[in-house]
């Protein structure tokens, strides 16, 4: 846990002077009805304790700054391990669903389920973050196991190709205009640096195809499992 805390601060201190001086990343991309790009993904949604929390939180930023794009309650969710990461072009009729969703199944048959406590803000770039704090060792096993399992059963994937997923942080909001006021933002920013937005208990997973937001608009879920219970706490 105390690497994450290193990793969400260093992203802090990295990125906060572009929301300090209003030289934030525009993601151009965010209403692009055009955009094309396409993923699978194992990622598991937040339960209604954790939503609330975020959501007051961004009903604080949205008066603030409305014209940023703010993830739906119902689409925030923690990132497992994307499979096939987002391709321009990329359709459900390019690989067997039914094999993607065995192997998932499959691997997740002996993985407990495990507990994320989500305390505080980080930054990056273009996007403002909720730092999630997991049991890291059944987190990693988790992802580890799916990576080995489809590996094995070579099928096509883009796992670690971008970057090696290490965190368990959920983005909640993308910058997609010029900030109004920013030291009114930075006055949010910090009143949530440390908040406690509670403990997510992942005991269910999707398998989905998706798009670079994970709109649910676009989402199809192919295939669910529910993991035994956690025996763990955070």
């Amino acid at each position: 846990m105390s690497d994450l805390k290193s990793l969400y601060s260093q992203m802090w201190i990295d990125s906060i002077d572009k929301f300090r001086c209003n030289t934030c990343e525009i993601d151009p991309l965010i209403n692009d009805s055009t955009d094309l790009r396409r993923g699978i993904t194992v990622l598991s949604y937040f339960d209604n304790s954790v939503e609330d929390k975020i959501s007051t939180f961004l009903d604080e930023l949205k008066i603030i700054e409305p014209e940023q794009y703010y993830y739906p309650k119902n689409e925030l969710h923690l990132t497992i391990l994307s499979i096939i990461s987002c391709i321009t072009g990329f359709k459900l009729s390019n690989i067997d669903v039914e094999a993607y969703s065995s192997i998932f199944k499959e691997t997740l048959k002996n993985i407990d389920g495990f507990k994320v406590k989500y305390k505080g803000i980080t930054v990056s770039p273009s996007c403002i973050l909720i730092q999630g704090f997991p049991d890291e060792k059944q987190l990693n096993h988790l992802r580890n196991s799916l990576r080995v399992s489809f590996k094995k059963a070579k099928l096509d994937t883009t796992i670690d190709s971008r970057y090696k997923i290490s965190t368990a942080h959920t983005t909640a909001v993308r910058c997609l205009t010029p900030f109004r006021n920013s030291n009114n933002l930075m006055r949010v920013l910090s009143k949530y640096k440390n908040y406690d937005f509670g403990t997510l208990e992942v005991n269910s997973l999707e398998l989905v195809f998706n798009n670079w937001y994970q709109n649910l608009s676009i989402t199809k879920s192919l295939s669910s499992f529910e993991l035994k219970p956690s025996k763990i706490y955070v």
